[in-house]
């Protein structure tokens, strides 16, 4: 295929027609399955009772309930607006003119090592669809422009052809009955026979419309990466591709990992984590073997083709391809952003919220003092499926509920590991006191387990002044916890205020237990 023409459909895929229809059919569905119980709830007394008064206020809830519970168009992330990045917007909206794609309606820059074309809608609704461009401080750094453009012409190349507006109902279609389904199969036994109608609806409409949405989803990417491919240089996109694969391959899946060195040497966080694909690629060029697995990569039947398929529609010879990265001179980031760098990787980086400063500070106290050989390898956050997840969860309620049964055991943890510990609630002045145990956990369908079992006890006053929920408290815990305990071993918290009692049997156990906080 030359890089002018479109990719042909593949044989059995599903036709975009009939795509459209499932999508929008399955969507209505959804919307229908929510809004009956609303309806019921809102219009019945009008129905019972000749008021006018009970049919206007049933009507004017349900029309509100009906809106409320449409996905919002809104996000967390925050546009990189003109005024910080004046070259990168005006790269952006010459590229964007030059391929003939709608203008995008903000930048937004982020800690993953990649970028992507969102379209943010809001279900059904007046208001227009966002277009924005995601681009990741990783990438930035480690490509050149030419390299950069051609990662940016593909994602304009989205916009162009409008992927968007089916790619919105794909995703939200899939990701409503995913979680329609998976919500119910971790509660059955609570669950309404209504909720359990639903499920069973996903689990026979989803394997196959995640197949056909996904083979669309392939095309589409064909597609941005040949005008990509008329406006910039093909083997700037085909570098680009293997110089990201390669490098995320390395990263484990998570660029934005610290490592054991960096949480020692400072309390607070650091850049490094934005400089490491590229460092890792200078002292280490990319291997032929690296090269074969990440042209490998992706799953023949996954939302992306393997990239070999990828490099040879673009016409290019992989074997010819210089995976150098770029200096800092050489790079986009220096380019586009400048003087600006340090500051918007300080802002938009993973370390940049309250909460993650604070899991970063008690990581560092925990650290203090602690061989390196007794710790082992850097911590790497691994992807989990949703079977893995969901096994998880189960243990974590599990071990939760063991807690407040008050069948907690004393922690048999290494006295260096708890002493660590300690340190790192020292770190969190949200944290009012702290007990570790012991818990014994079996799961059905799992090995019997010894995991552990914390539980907080948060002042609120503190917290507010942090700027944190009981939530985001809680997690300030997992990267301590995540380098300390043995591996294999899982943790979960029980949490509460100081102003709220505990469970008799929870009590009963922490009174007799010497805690490591407070």
């Amino acid at each position: 295929m030359t890089t002018s023409e479109a990719a042909p459909r593949a044989r059995g895929e599903t036709p975009v027609a009939w795509l459209v229809a499932a999508a929008l059919g399955a969507a209505g569905l959804h919307q229908l399955m929510l809004l009956v119980p609303v309806a019921l709830v809102t219009l019945l007394p009008g129905l019972l009772f000749d008021s006018t008064l009970f049919r206007v206020v049933g009507v004017g809830a349900f029309v509100f309930l009906a809106w409320v519970v449409q996905p919002s168009w809104r996000s967390e992330m925050r546009l990189l607006t003109r005024a910080q990045a004046p070259r990168l917007h005006a790269r952006v909206d010459a590229m964007t003119d030059a391929i003939g794609a709608p203008r995008v309606h903000g930048i937004v820059l982020e800690g993953d090592l990649n970028a992507g074309a969102l379209e943010q809608h809001r279900g059904v609704s007046l208001r227009r669809t966002r277009r924005v461009l995601v681009l990741g401080l990783p990438l930035l750094r480690l490509l050149d422009t030419a390299a950069a453009e051609a990662v940016i012409a593909h994602e304009l190349g989205h916009f162009s052809r409008r992927h968007g507006r089916l790619g919105h109902w794909l995703y939200r279609t899939r990701a409503a009955w995913a979680g329609w389904a998976a919500s119910v199969g971790t509660e059955v036994e609570d669950s309404t026979p209504w909720d359990r109608a639903g499920a069973s609806f996903a689990m026979l409409f989803l394997p196959w419309f995640r197949r056909a949405s996904e083979a669309h989803m392939r095309r589409c990417e064909f597609e941005a990466d040949a005008i990509a491919a008329q406006w910039a240089s093909p083997r700037a996109l085909a570098r680009a591709l293997l110089v990201m694969e390669v490098s995320s391959m390395r990263a484990g899946g998570a660029p934005d990992g610290a490592s054991l060195d960096e949480l020692r040497s400072s309390a607070s966080p650091t850049r490094q984590w934005v400089e490491r694909p590229a460092r890792t690629l200078l002292d280490q060029p990319a291997t032929p073997e690296e090269i074969a697995e990440a042209l490998r990569h992706r799953q023949a039947h996954g939302s992306h083709p393997p990239h070999r398929q990828r490099i040879d529609a673009l016409g290019v010879d992989a074997a010819g391809l210089d995976l150098s990265p770029a200096s800092w001179n050489e790079s986009a980031a220096a380019h586009w952003l400048g003087a600006d760098w340090d500051a918007l990787c300080a802002d938009a980086g993973p370390w940049s919220g309250t909460g993650e400063r604070l899991a970063w500070a008690m990581a560092h106290a925990a650290l203090t003092g602690i061989d390196p050989v007794a710790l082992g390898a850097s911590p790497v956050r691994e992807a989990m499926d949703a079977q893995a997840f969901r096994r998880l969860e189960r243990r974590h309620r599990a071990v939760w509920a063991a807690l407040e049964q008050g069948r907690g055991q004393p922690v048999s943890l290494a006295p260096w590991r708890r002493e660590a510990i300690a340190r790192a609630l020292v770190a969190n002045e949200a944290i009012a006191q702290a007990w570790l145990f012991d818990v014994p956990v079996a799961v059905q369908g799992q090995p019997a387990s010894m995991d552990t079992g914390v539980v907080l006890r948060v002042d609120p006053r503190r917290m507010e002044a942090l700027g944190l929920n009981l939530e985001q408290v809680t997690r300030t815990l997992s990267l301590t916890m995540a380098l300390l305990l043995p591996d294999g071993q899982a943790w979960a918290p029980r949490c509460s205020y100081t102003t709220e009692g505990l469970p008799p049997e929870l009590q009963a156990r922490v009174d007799v237990t010497p805690p490591l906080k407070g």
